[in-house]
């Protein structure tokens, strides 16, 4: 564990210097308004492809909350208090959909129904592919934790 802190802490930590150099060298070729202008619509056309995914697949009724970030490349949704996204986190895997279990942002033991959602890297295709996934897991989860007895003690 000790090495993989240390690789993802050299990753992090600073940018390469040719990576660097080529940034320097696109922005001062085509300048960096026009490459805020491109990339703002590029993460706007995902982040709503996202929205309107969630807005198709996902349970109707439950409680499932989303934002609709105005920047950024995440978004932020909440899941019935019955659900703890860590628990369910291996079931998405199991359908090739992953995200990031919510109670990783906090300290106090909040955020474990929710998670973040990444709308970066996939083509609005596979966003909405990955999210149909996603409501089918959450499905699933939902029925099983209805399904549950409640005890009489």
């Amino acid at each position: 564990m000790d090495v993989l802190v240390r690789v993802k802490q050299a990753t992090d930590l600073c940018t390469s210097k040719l990576t660097q150099h080529i940034a320097a060298r696109y922005i001062k070729e085509y300048g960096m308004e026009e490459h805020l202008k491109n990339i703002r619509e590029i993460y706007h056309v995902k982040r709503d492809a996202m929205v309107a995914a969630l807005e198709k697949y996902m349970p109707k009724d439950e409680g499932i909350t989303w934002t609709n970030p105005e920047g950024g490349l995440f978004l932020w949704m909440r899941l019935p208090e019955e659900i703890d996204t860590e628990e369910m986190f291996p079931r998405a895997l199991e359908n090739k959909v992953a995200y990031v279990i919510g109670n990783a942002f906090y300290v106090d033991g909040r955020g474990r129904n929710e998670m973040r959602l990444s709308f970066s890297l996939g083509t609005p295709e596979r966003i909405e592919e990955g999210i149909k996934r996603l409501a089918k897991v959450v499905s699933e989860e939902l029925a099983a934790k209805h399904a549950q007895p409640v005890s009489s003690a």
